[in-house]
């Protein structure tokens, strides 16, 4: 006949497994905050990206001119590009689209010559070639690049690290 014995943990041995555990978790907790952080950022510019096509391909396809702009009210463009996004024609004041405001933790800012984005009805915008960018911690983390040809592609870390100067 076997004998039976119980085991289990000791009150040293929870406790030291429970000190153990708290200072991993303390030196893991600021990592993983800034892991929210960049992913947050990550996707409102994959949002703002998509935004930026959506307007390209619509200018095509209706050929017209749309204009993408900041706006609080959905009818007045502004120049803080943390605000709700609007999308028009930009010979009429009726909003195609008002999408809502920039969902990441950094600050959102466009370089340009005009405050809005316009795509011609060729899809070019000649006048509001760009750069959306992202800053964290006086940093560019994400970048948005818009040229003449009314092309969108992403930064590169070397001209993240370039531009930095700008946060």
């Amino acid at each position: 006949m076997k004998k039976s014995y119980q085991s289990g943990l000791t009150l040293v041995e929870l406790t030291l497994t429970l000190a153990v555990l708290s200072i991993a978790a303390s030196i893991a907790l600021p990592e993983l905050n800034q892991l929210v952080v960049s992913n947050r950022n990550q996707a409102a510019m994959h949002e703002l990206h998509a935004l930026l096509q959506q307007a390209r391909s619509q200018a095509v396809t209706r050929k017209r001119t749309l204009e993408l702009c900041p706006s609080l009210d959905g009818l007045k463009c502004s120049t803080n590009w943390t605000h709700p996004r609007l999308l028009r024609v930009r010979s009429s004041s009726q909003p195609l689209s008002h999408t809502p405001a920039h969902a990441g933790s950094g600050e959102l800012r466009w370089a340009g010559f005009s405050g809005s984005i316009r795509f011609y009805n060729t899809g070019i915008s000649p006048i509001s070639n760009g750069r959306f960018f992202i800053c964290e911690e006086k940093v560019i983390s994400q970048q948005l690049i818009i040229n003449k040809q009314g092309r969108i592609r992403w930064g590169s870390k070397l001209e993240n690290q370039q531009e930095s100067t700008r946060c």
